[in-house]
């Protein structure tokens, strides 16, 4: 059994609003192993960055609240941490890139600047040893002519290699687990898979634990060992990539599986799930996803199901699955 490096259990985050208090991540359970890649995927407003920025204690106050729950990392609850020591955490064992490396990389200080400030906090790395030590991070991630680029600004750089300056100083202290959230999402296809094979590359020279976010099933076909598939803040299935690939069991899970452009043929309309992820402010009473499920039934719209764990660690929440589960268990 691999160790989990990271253990969420009964998580809730909740945020405050003109019109009440609504719940982003309703009571999830993660588990991330040591060296692994794990895959959070959903549409947008599920709930996923969310989940991230509450593992790095970053949800904004005081409108934003963590209000139950732990985050385990190697057995040591970051919850219970005070600012100062979870400052040590952040950036040193677990860090994070961002979703726009546009916005991410302060404009006004050099790439030098910004990736030596980490070196110097976290490692006490100081002048030529710093700057040494960034060079080599903007070579292994695969900026061309790092002794120049280390001292240019965010502007002079594409979007490409914004990215990778971020990736490198995510992995500057060579951190345990790196949370990359949509790490693609502005980038052009080729550069895209440029920086991911960056990322698995050093995830397995460095034996980093990677929680990819993202909505793209391709890349988590690519990348990942695990996947969890989030909805309307909850996880409605969760296994190994493979079992999920080939028998995905939630039906929220196949619409995902279905929509995917690659597999529709030229000529031929592009599947979707029909209807929207529901607003926080008015969640349905059972089921989140019974308004746009294809298999709905009265139990649906009263009770929400249990996440339930089938073969293999394959954990599914679904009425259907779990009566048919238990039709078959019966025979």
């Amino acid at each position: 059994m691999d160790k989990n490096i990271l253990q969420i259990e009964g998580l809730v985050t909740e945020f405050s609003t003109s019109e009440g208090k609504v719940t982003a991540v309703n009571n999830i359970d993660l588990n991330i192993k040591k060296g692994k890649i794990m895959g959070l995927v959903g549409e947008s407003g599920c709930g996923k960055s969310v989940t991230s920025l509450s593992i790095m204690r970053l949800v904004p106050k005081p409108y934003g609240n963590i209000s139950k729950g732990k985050i385990l990392f190697k057995d040591k609850n970051l919850l219970d941490l005070n600012e100062e020591d979870m400052r040590k955490v952040r950036g040193n064992d677990i860090s994070m890139i961002f979703q726009e490396p546009m916005t991410a990389l302060n404009p006004v200080f050099t790439i030098g600047y910004q990736i030596g400030e980490v070196l110097e906090l976290h490692l006490g790395l100081k002048g030529k040893e710093n700057l040494n030590r960034c060079i080599g991070l903007l070579e292994k991630v695969g900026i061309p002519r790092p002794e120049k680029v280390v001292h240019e600004y965010p502007h002079q750089l594409s979007g490409g290699m914004r990215q990778r300056v971020m990736i490198a100083m995510a992995l500057s202290c060579n951190p345990e687990l790196l949370i990359a959230d949509e790490p693609t999402t502005a980038l052009d296809v080729t550069i895209q898979a440029q920086v991911l094979e960056i990322m698995k590359g050093l995830s397995k020279e460095l034996n980093t634990a990677i929680l990819l976010i993202t909505h793209d099933l391709g890349v988590v076909a690519e990348m990942c060992h695990d996947v969890a598939v989030m909805y309307a803040g909850r996880i409605v299935e969760e296994g190994n990539v493979k079992d999920i690939f080939m028998n995905p069991m939630h039906y929220y899970t196949k619409g995902l599986m279905a929509s995917r452009p690659n597999l529709v043929k030229k000529g031929e309309r592009l599947k979707c799930i029909p209807g929207m992820v529901p607003s926080l402010h008015n969640m349905p009473k059972g089921c989140a996803f019974e308004p746009r499920c294809s298999n709905p039934m009265d139990i649906c719209k009263e009770k929400m199901p249990e996440l339930i764990e089938y073969e293999n660690g394959h954990k599914v929440r679904c009425w259907a699955v779990e009566m048919e589960g238990n039709r078959n268990h019966g025979r």
